[in-house]
């Protein structure tokens, strides 16, 4: 008996990733203006009940995409900087190159996320979900943006400096967004940018050795 139960909550688990994953494809193409629950379905080829079985509304299904998206780049974040034998100046390039991972700045993941932003000022639920994750993400920077200054014996606005590297990842989110360029030569030319930045104030941690 608890093996099948097991069973069923396996497959429930399954069935519920594949809704998630068709309604960030149906989200991506589309926007979060007009989209459907059975455009959801349609996505996924199964029946509006099996969505209304594992999300109830269309509301609950599309925070959910928003917290899939945003807990799998959390995740991807906090692992990096997680490494107890990182230094701050390593920890920040880390976090640098995180955000623009294939798995986190890919052309679907962008069109989401600015579609969630984008609807954030209307939607208090996306602004919630979507002020959290940019708040723990720039204290996280703003903390070894501390640490490295520290370190180096050196004074300067560390939430400043990191609120400007928040804006430089941002942007080049946006600009690749908007333009389409998204290779891997861009996200390297968008990285070395953070890279510039940083140089600005911690030379001998992000100079010419990052090709910066």
């Amino acid at each position: 008996m608890a093996k099948k139960i097991t069973e069923i909550s396996n497959q429930s688990s399954v069935r519920r990733q594949q809704l998630l994953d068709a309604a960030l494809s149906v989200v991506a193409r589309r926007g979060l203006s007009g989209i459907t629950v059975n455009d959801i379905a349609d996505e996924a080829g199964c029946s509006y009940g099996v969505i209304a079985f594992h999300f109830k509304t269309k509301e609950r299904l599309l925070l959910a995409v928003l917290d899939l998206l945003a807990g799998n780049y959390e995740k991807i974040w906090l692992d990096a900087a997680a490494s107890a034998s990182a230094s701050p100046a390593e920890k920040l390039r880390l976090l640098i190159d995180v955000d623009f991972d294939p798995r986190v700045a890919k052309t679907k993941n962008l069109a989401v996320w600015m579609a969630f932003w984008a609807e954030a000022s209307r939607v208090p639920a996306y602004k919630k979900r979507c002020s959290e994750l940019k708040h723990r993400s720039l204290d996280t920077m703003v903390t070894l943006v501390s640490e490295l200054a520290a370190e180096r014996a050196v004074t300067v606005d560390a939430p400043a400096i990191a609120r400007g590297l928040y804006a430089i990842t941002d942007g080049c989110w946006v600009f690749s967004h908007v333009t389409g360029e998204n290779s891997p030569d861009m996200r390297e030319r968008s990285r070395k940018l953070c890279l510039t930045f940083l140089a600005a104030f911690f030379p001998s941690d992000f100079g010419a050795a990052d090709g910066a």
